[in-house]
Parts: C-alpha cells; sequence; structure tokens
C-alpha cells in the first residue's frame, strides 16, 4: 500500500497527472461565526455574498464575517435546507415543516407557513418571466406572485410516498422535479399536469436528489450511487468504482464548464465528472477534505468552488496547484530533510531513510529507515548522502563507500576536496590529506569562482585559501540573519535574509555588492527560502511563493512579479532554510517537518477580481447609527453633538480574505482628498468631526494587490449647532435689536411720561402761580389800583384819574388772563362762550359758535385745560391766521367731547406745521391734551384755512 502512494505520489511530480494528495481546502466552521456546522443549501446572491442554510439558521458571508438570522430574528424555524434569490434580489429560505421566509435588507420581511401540515419541507424554488415564485415542497407545489400565496391543485397521486426534492426549468412551462422514491416527475404549467416521466422501470435510480438541464437541454440526475444523461430521450448511466456505490450519492450538481460537471457527494467528497470521457476524479479526505459528506456545490465569481458539508460548515476548494505529501501519503517520514534530482531519479532525504523514484511504477528506498540530512551531487555524478552516523558515496554501477563517519549539517564537494561541516568547524577531505577549518555552522555553501560562499545566520562568509572570513563590504553587525543562497552564474550568486535580497558578483578578485530592498514584495511574509531557475528568481515564505524577473531584478533594481498564496497555514510548519528545489518539469518543491509541498504554476488559478465594496456598519459613538432617523433624500444629516463617527468597511472577497488591504478618505477635511495609507483594519474612525458636508470614501483590494477602482461612498451632514447658524444670529441680532429698540421705547415712553408728568405738574404749578397772581393782582393791587382811581378822582386830576382807570382795566385783563374767574362763578360753557365773545369783540374776526352745555361733563380741572386750549388756538389764530371768521364747536358725540375749531385764514405748509408744532404755545396746548387724554388733529392747507379738531373721552 505504501508503494501505491508513493507511486501517486511521483506521477504527479514528473507526470504533473491530477492525482494528488492533501490538496488545498479552507473550511469555515461556528468558531468562525458560521451558525451551525451542519450546512445544507449555498448560494452566492448578486451582491457576491454568500448566503448558506443549515440546522441553526441562515448564514450571510462576505468572505471575513457572518451574519446570522434564526427564529429571534423571524425566521419561522431554524432547520432549513434551500436558498433562493428572486429578481428583486430577495433571499428565499425553504425550512423544516415550517413553510418559506423572505430575506431582504438584511430584515425578515415575509414568512408564510400555510398548510405546512399537508406540503412538508420547502425544498427548492424556481421563478418564472412573469416573477412568479414555484416552491416545491415535499408534498406539493406551491406559487407565490404579487403577495398572493396560492397551493397548486395539481394531481399528486404517486406512491411510496415520493418526496419532491430539486427542480429544474425545461422550458418556459415545464419543470422537472426529482423525488426520493418516484425518480423524476414533469410538471406542465398551462394544465397542471404533473407526471412521473423517469424512474428505476427506466433504468435510472427511483432515489433521485438532484438535477441540471444545460444549455442542449441534456437532463442530468444525481440519484443514489450514480450520474445519469439523459440525451433526447437516450439515457446514459455513468456508475463509479462499484465497492463505493452507498458512498456515491449525488446530492447536487454543478456545470462547471462546457466539459466538466461538478458532483457533491453525500459520503464521498466531491467529483470532477468530464462529459466527454465519462471519467471522474474525487476529491475527498485522502486528499485533505475536511468532510465526506457534501450537500451543495457553487462556484463563486472569483472561481472558489464552496460545499456545504456535514459536521464541517462550509468548504472552500480553488485549485491543485498546491499540495502536500507527507508520511499519511506514504512518504517514510513527515520530516524532510533535502532531495535532489540525479539524472532521472529524484531522491528524497526523510527522517526515515531515502526514497529513489525513476518513474511511478519504479519507486525504491534508496536506504535504509535511518535518518538521511543532507544530499550532494558532485562533479563526477555521484550522490553524497549524509545520515546520522556516516557520509556515503553513491554511483550509479558501484556499491556505496564510506566517505567518513560521524554527524554533519551539510556537505559539500568539488574537483579538490569534500568539505562535511559541523557544528563548529569544516572537515576538508583531499586525496592527499584532511584537515581543518575553523566555521560555525552553515545554512547553504556554493561556488563563486574560486572560493565558496557560506551562508550562515549570522552573515556571508567567503571560504579562500583554507580561511573563512567576512565578505568585504558586508558587515555582519549590520547584515545577518540569513536564510537562503544560490548561483546564478559561475561568478554570481543571490542570497537573502528577511530584510534584503544580495546580489554578490566577483570580478578580478574584488566583490561587487548590491543590496535589494525585500520589502517590496508586500505579500512576502516569513522569508524562508530563494532559487534561481534561468531568468526567474523563485521565492518563498510562510503561505506564500513569489517568482520574480531575476534579470530586471539585478539589472534596474525594479520588482516584475507573480506570487501565489497557499491558505492560511497550508503546511502546518514553515518550510526549511534553503530548500526551494525547481524539476525539470517545472514543478516547484519544498522541503519541511511537515513533508513536501510541491507547486505547479500552470495550475494554479488567478483572482484578478477586485472585491466588491460595502458598509457592514457604521458606529455612532460605538453605537450602530439608525439610518432612518436621519436620512434625508440622498445624504444623512446629522446634529452637531453626533459627530463621532466609526465605518465598518467591508470588501467582499473570497480568495485572500484574510489579506484585504483598505484605503479611505473623507473629502470635506481640510485634507479630505488624501488616502490614508493602506491598512488591514475595517475600521475607520473619525471623531469629534465639525459641522459640514462630508463624502466617506474607501477602497479596497482584493488580498493580492488588485484595488477596487471605483470608491464606495457614503455622503452625510453634521449640522452647525443652532449658535453657529445665519437664523440664528439673523434671529439673535433681530431679538437685540427689538430688545434694544423696546428698551429704547420703554425708556422713551418712560422719559416721556416723566416729561409728561413733569409738564402737567408744571402746568398744574403754573395754574396754581397764576391763580395766586391773579389774586394777588385783584386783591392787593386792584384794591389800590381802586383807592388811586378814587383819590385821583377827589382831587379833580383828570389826567392821573384816566391813567389810574385805563390801568385798572389792564390789570383786570391781565388778572382775567391769568385765571377766568367766570371759570369758577359761570361754568365752562359759559366761560368759553365769553372767552369767544370778548375775541369777536376786540378782532376783525367774525364768530360763529355751537356750544352744547358741558358743565356736566367734565371736572373742575378738565374744564380749565379744555379753556386753556381754545384759548391758545384762538391767540394762535389771532396771531397768525389773517382769518376773517371763525367757527368753533363742542358737541357730545358718542363717548368723546369733540371740540371743532375752524378758520378761513392763510393756512400753512408742512415746513410752517412744524413750526407750528414746535412753538411752545402749541407743545402747552398738545400737553393739555395729554391731560385729558384728548386726541387733537390739525389740518391746514395754504389759502384755504385751518381746522383743529380736539376729541376728548369722556
Amino acid at each position: 500500500m505504501k508503494r501505491l502512494f508513493l507511486t501517486l505520489f511521483l506521477l504527479s511530480v514528473f507526470s504533473l497527472s491530477s492525482i494528488a494528495q492533501q490538496l488545498q481546502f479552507k473550511n469555515y466552521k461556528v468558531e468562525d461565526g458560521l451558525i451551525s456546522n451542519e450546512t445544507h443549501a449555498i448560494l452566492q446572491d448578486s451582491k457576491d455574498r454568500i448566503w448558506i442554510s443549515s440546522i441553526g439558521g441562515v448564514s450571510c458571508f462576505n468572505g471575513k464575517t457572518f451574519k446570522n438570522y434564526t427564529t429571534e430574528n423571524g425566521l419561522t424555524s431554524n432547520i432549513s435546507f434551500s436558498l433562493f434569490e428572486d429578481s428583486k434580489e430577495r433571499i428565499w429560505v425553504g425550512t423544516l415543516n415550517k413553510g418559506v421566509c423572505v430575506i431582504q435588507d438584511e430584515k425578515v420581511v415575509l414568512s408564510e407557513t400555510f398548510e405546512t401540515k399537508f406540503l412538508g419541507s420547502a425544498n427548492s424554488f424556481l421563478e418564472a418571466k412573469d416573477g412568479t415564485i414555484y416552491i416545491v415542497f415535499a408534498r406539493g407545489i406551491a406559487s407565490y406572485k404579487n403577495g398572493k400565496w396560492e397551493k397548486l391543485d395539481i394531481n399528486y397521486n404517486v406512491t411510496n410516498n415520493a418526496t419532491l426534492l430539486k427542480s429544474a426549468w425545461y422550458d418556459d412551462n415545464t419543470i422537472f422535479i426529482t423525488s426520493t422514491n418516484n425518480g423524476v416527475f414533469k410538471l406542465t404549467l398551462d394544465t397542471l399536469k404533473l407526471e412521473n416521466i423517469y424512474s428505476d422501470k427506466d433504468g435510472i435510480n427511483k432515489i433521485c436528489y438532484s438535477i441540471l438541464i444545460d444549455d442542449d437541454k441534456v437532463i442530468w440526475l444525481g440519484t443514489y450511487g450514480s450520474l445519469n444523461k439523459i440525451d433526447k430521450g437516450k439515457i446514459t448511466n455513468y456508475n463509479f468504482n462499484p465497492n463505493e456505490f452507498d458512498l456515491n450519492r449525488v446530492y447536487d450538481i454543478l456545470e462547471e464548464n462546457e466539459n466538466e460537471l461538478y458532483l457533491a457527494f453525500e459520503g464521498n467528497g466531491f467529483g470532477v465528472f468530464n462529459k466527454k470521457s465519462g471519467k471522474i476524479t474525487i476529491y475527498n479526505e485522502k486528499q485533505g477534505m475536511p468532510s465526506k459528506y457534501i450537500y451543495s456545490i457553487i462556484k463563486d465569481t472569483e472561481g472558489n468552488h464552496w460545499m456545504t458539508s456535514y459536521g464541517e460548515g462550509i468548504i472552500r476548494f480553488r485549485d491543485t496547484s498546491f499540495k502536500i505529501y507527507n508520511k499519511e501519503q506514504g512518504m517514510p517520514s513527515n520530516f524532510v530533510n533535502d532531495f535532489v534530482q540525479w539524472d532521472d531519479e529524484l531522491i528524497i532525504a526523510t527522517d526515515a531513510g531515502a526514497i529513489a523514484v525513476t518513474s511511478p511504477e519504479n519507486v525504491r528506498y534508496f536506504t535504509d529507515n535511518k535518518p538521511v540530512t543532507n544530499l550532494f551531487i558532485t562533479p563526477e555524478n555521484t550522490l553524497l548522502a549524509s545520515t546520522n552516523q556516516d557520509v556515503k558515496e553513491y554511483s550509479k554501477n558501484k556499491p556505496p563507500k564510506v566517505i567518513d563517519t560521524g554527524v554533519y549539517n551539510l556537505i559539500y564537494k568539488d574537483e579538490d576536496r569534500t568539505l562535511l561541516f559541523e557544528t563548529s568547524r569544516i572537515k576538508a577531505i583531499t586525496k592527499d590529506s584532511t584537515y581543518f577549518i575553523n566555521s560555525s555552522r552553515s545554512v547553504g555553501v556554493v561556488p563563486i569562482g574560486d572560493r565558496l560562499i557560506l551562508c550562515k545566520i549570522s552573515g556571508l562568509y567567503q571560504l579562500h585559501n583554507n580561511k573563512v572570513s567576512p565578505i568585504p563590504g558586508i558587515d555582519f553587525y549590520e547584515h545577518n540573519n540569513f536564510r537562503s543562497i544560490d548561483v546564478i552564474s559561475e561568478n554570481e550568486i543571490i542570497a537573502g535574509n528577511e530584510k534584503n535580497f544580495y546580489y554578490i558578483k566577483l570580478e578580478s578578485d574584488e566583490y561587487k555588492i548590491k543590496i535589494l530592498d525585500i520589502s517590496r514584495l508586500i505579500n512576502l511574509n516569513y522569508f524562508r527560502a530563494l532559487k534561481v531557475d534561468d531568468k526567474d528568481l523563485w521565492i518563498a515564505g510562510r503561505d506564500v511563493f513569489y517568482k520574480v524577473d531575476l534579470n530586471l531584478l539585478l539589472e534596474k533594481d525594479s520588482i516584475s512579479s507573480k506570487h501565489f498564496n497557499t491558505v492560511s497555514h497550508f503546511l502546518e510548519n514553515d518550510i526549511d532554510f534553503n530548500s526551494l528545489h525547481v524539476t525539470h518539469k517545472k514543478t516547484v518543491l519544498a522541503s519541511s517537518i511537515s513533508g513536501i509541498i510541491t507547486f505547479r504554476e500552470d495550475e494554479y488559478i488567478q483572482n484578478f477580481q477586485p472585491p466588491r465594496l460595502n458598509l457592514s456598519d457604521v458606529l455612532l459613538f460605538s453605537e450602530p447609527l439608525e439610518d432612518s432617523l436621519y436620512r434625508s433624500s440622498n445624504r444623512i444629516i446629522l446634529p452637531y453633538q453626533k459627530n463621532y463617527l466609526t465605518f465598518l468597511m467591508e470588501a467582499i472577497t473570497f480568495t485572500n480574505p484574510e489579506k484585504v488591504k483598505y484605503q479611505y478618505r473623507m473629502k470635506g477635511l481640510r485634507d479630505g482628498d488624501e488616502w490614508s495609507p493602506a491598512t488591514s483594519d475595517p475600521k475607520a474612525v473619525f471623531s469629534f468631526l465639525p459641522p459640514g458636508d462630508y463624502t466617506f470614501e474607501f477602497i479596497a483590494d482584493n488580498g493580492i494587490g488588485d484595488w477596487q477602482s471605483k470608491p464606495y461612498q457614503y455622503n452625510f451632514t453634521i449640522k452647525l449647532p443652532f449658535w453657529r447658524t445665519g437664523w440664528f444670529w439673523f434671529s439673535l441680532l433681530t431679538f437685540i435689536s427689538l430688545g434694544v429698540f423696546i428698551s429704547i421705547y420703554y425708556k422713551n415712553k418712560q422719559e416721556q411720561k416723566r416729561n409728561e408728568i413733569y409738564t402737567h405738574n408744571l402746568i398744574k404749578a403754573q395754574e396754581r402761580e397764576r391763580i395766586r397772581v391773579a389774586r394777588e393782582l385783584h386783591d392787593s393791587v386792584g384794591q389800590k389800583l381802586m383807592l388811586l382811581t378814587k383819590k385821583t378822582k377827589s382831587l379833580g386830576n383828570t389826567e392821573m384819574e384816566t391813567l389810574a382807570g385805563n390801568t385798572l382795566d389792564e390789570l383786570r385783563t391781565i388778572s382775567r388772563g391769568l385765571h377766568p374767574a367766570t371759570l369758577e362763578k359761570l361754568g365752562p360753557t359759559a366761560a368759553i362762550i365769553k372767552l369767544i365773545n370778548e375775541v369777536d369783540d376786540n378782532t376783525n374776526i367774525f364768530f360763529t359758535h355751537e356750544i352744547e352745555d358741558i358743565d356736566a361733563l367734565l371736572s373742575k380741572d378738565a374744564s380749565l385745560h379744555l379753556y386753556r386750549i381754545i384759548q391758545e388756538v384762538l391767540n394762535n389764530m389771532i396771531k397768525h391766521s389773517d382769518a376773517k371768521a371763525a367757527y368753533i364747536q363742542i358737541a357730545k358725540k358718542n363717548n368723546f367731547l369733540e371740540t371743532t375749531i375752524v378758520d378761513n385764514g392763510k393756512g400753512f405748509d408742512s415746513i410752517d406745521k412744524l413750526k407750528f408744532n414746535n412753538s411752545l404755545g402749541m407743545q402747552t396746548l398738545v400737553e393739555r391734551a395729554k391731560i385729558l387724554n384728548s386726541k387733537i388733529d390739525i389740518k391746514s392747507q395754504i389759502n384755504k384755512g385751518t381746522q383743529i379738531t380736539l376729541s376728548t373721552p369722556l
């Protein structure tokens, strides 16, 4: 059996057969975020996300994280067997005996459990061109259109209680449906006729799980133990290994291309079936599959194949370019120490002996089962092999001979000597002598010119004239930690450490050294080995191989490369230092303590597709932002205090998701047009953003440097605080202005009121003073003048008598002017009439009047003020109007006493009116009107007289 495994291994290495061992599989399980490890259906939606149904709910996967849906999110059941995306981008979920659910915009928006008691599990979905969704249940078929559910009234009289499973369109009116006990049914939609068309009587296993109808209308059926092809009624059965009949239950069929089908087996992993040859290649646990129970298979937009499984979650498979060979596949040991190609044989040294392979049919043990540590092909084309006991030289036609005994970590031979490397010295063996050269342990040794270059962890050294010394120009204090070395030509070598490559050329006994920065290989981590292959330089790191254009690197210090990733930790341990090898067939090999890893570039499927971008969430102060609360047309409007935002960027890619890089920027900030440095952190945090309009943009690569050129955009606005808005300042200024105005107004009003009070008090004081002066004149001066008049009369002095009499009359007139005594004696009505008559008698103005009796209407003070107002108007009329006639009316109208004084004088214009209003007499008149709470109105026109109206409330 072990020999068989070795034969298969060599078949892969030499002939590049598709038979391989331990391929790359990556599975995602509960510990990665998946809702359940027992998965069933799988699909990739129009937004590139992958949906998985399971016994624990439904999961949505973006390459890095899972979003899970359960009954807590609205599903009718956590157990689901089928998934479907319709033309409206809704995800339909078929559950176990609980109907169907619909997920849209990350929410369960629709669920229906009608007649589940009779229909059973929802097992598959189809959508017609008119948008009708057909749901195939275990025991019937239903439809959904425009919000209406309907159970199809079909004749479903079949035996053995067949369970309907998968379905496929044959044409717009015909659906083919598989079943568990009756083979295949045909449903004709216009007649709702269900017919059992293919079953065991036709040579098809009646347990039929899956169906595929290709573009040529060829029907492919996956049944228990076989694959069936129906082409124009002709049935062809493909029965695989009879010994594995029970394992080959074909649960799903995927059309890979026009020549190949991928088959999902419940019990035997998956197979790649060639339509033309009818042959199948099966991949299962022997090739490293996490599970052999596979239920569904799809191919994503990047070329990855995804499979659901029993107990191992979802499994990703991409290609067969990388393979691992170890003890499980028949190698003597996992610890592979070295390998060389010796003519037509590949010699592999392990901790359990060395094997030699000449062809897939000829594999032999080259040594016993003791550890073989090193191999070397000599100039004489013999093979040196070191063990933990000795060093032997093998030739093609002679028995091996022992060169030396002991343990050596490196061996080398040229035409003059054999060098055996110990830990602290080198043993040199020539034809005539043996001597030792002091030297610490070396990783590798290569010739250059007339000397050797030793690659050590501590640095690069030359062995020349039996002395080991540092290479001039490479200071081992600055340049150390070397991992690998190889020959370019007779006088050129290249070596590498974790920071640089070192190109060394020997010319005329002098070294020319060029140091090349290794960091430009951005996906290279933990550099381990390099190998020159003609014009290419192969480089190995953790989980990656690089192929670099060697001439371009050395001549122009420029990098032109391809890199090839494995899944993370595909090889359990890192490859050994300086262990790369390229065969004549261009297979790249590397050794490790976990076996041999091989790589074929022509089998590698590169992903050049950039990722699809999305925001998985936006956080506001670490809490999810409720978009609907702040959404306005095409952007988010946030208040000024909601300004601490975290954007969770999402790059949907599945080939190298763990190596995705992001760049982002915030347009609207001062440096908002500049992209951030590339980062693997999907979080972009912006704290305390100032108010303004912003657009957050980000791009991402697919993990290998292919960037999405169209940025994802998120528009939002942070509003100004209300105290920084124009309307606030306008309102504030308006309010302040209004306040100032009101303040000034009330201040003026108070001042005016104080002035009015003062004026009123002054007028009252004037009236009191007038009364006092009038009385004094009447009682004192008047009495004395009267005595003087009488005395001059008695003396007969006529002249003096006349003068004294006139003086007395003037005094009495002044006294009456100061205080009209008639006002108190006769009342306001008579006093006013008398005043008018006196003016009429003493002027050329003709007065007429209509004065009602107002004595009972006015108080004493009010009567006085009305009298004074009329008196002032008449005085002004006499002085300024040049009137010939005047009319005075005092009448009660409603609750007002209206006083009207009209003359036919010369009138005045606005300028004269201004002067008139500003005169002392007029101001006094106005103040008296205010005391009466009266409204005074003055109307005048040039040469048309003047009318003054006083309205006094009663």
